[in-house]
């Protein structure tokens, strides 16, 4: 990571550009010293080569605050069961990961209602944890 610019904050969570590598993201943080009780996590947005679906990555910055992440991203597609626009693409989602950080696999590019779904899910999860 060489431009901050490209990372973006919202409260306690910054968003990777797309494509960047976790361990990347976390030495960028590291390096510029951002403090753990100012920024608790990650979100990185993944393109699939030769694949129609893509992943989402949240990662835990901060490992003494926060929620579960697999746990959060679980209630999460719960909560997407009752959105008649969303509800038929969250059932092939994956969902892995543990308490420190989640990946959601198998999200399919495709737009809803003008937006990509992977931009639908990210926005979501920056504004449930954004503090």
């Amino acid at each position: 990571m060489t431009e901050q610019n490209k990372v973006h904050l919202y409260g306690k969570v910054a968003k990777f550009p797309k494509n960047t590598k976790a361990n990347k993201a976390y030495s960028f943080l590291e390096g510029i010293k951002i403090p753990k009780n100012k920024l608790w996590y990650f979100i990185i947005e993944k393109e699939l080569k030769d694949s129609d679906n893509e992943d989402l990555q949240i990662i835990k910055y901060n490992n003494q605050n926060g929620v579960d992440c697999a746990k959060f991203v679980e209630q999460l597609k719960k909560y997407y069961e009752t959105d008649k626009d969303i509800c038929e693409h969250i059932k092939n989602l994956e969902i892995t990961g543990n308490d420190k950080f989640s990946i959601i696999k198998n999200i399919p590019n495709i737009d809803i209602n003008g937006k990509k779904f992977i931009s639908i899910l990210t926005e979501d999860l920056i504004k449930l944890l954004y503090k």
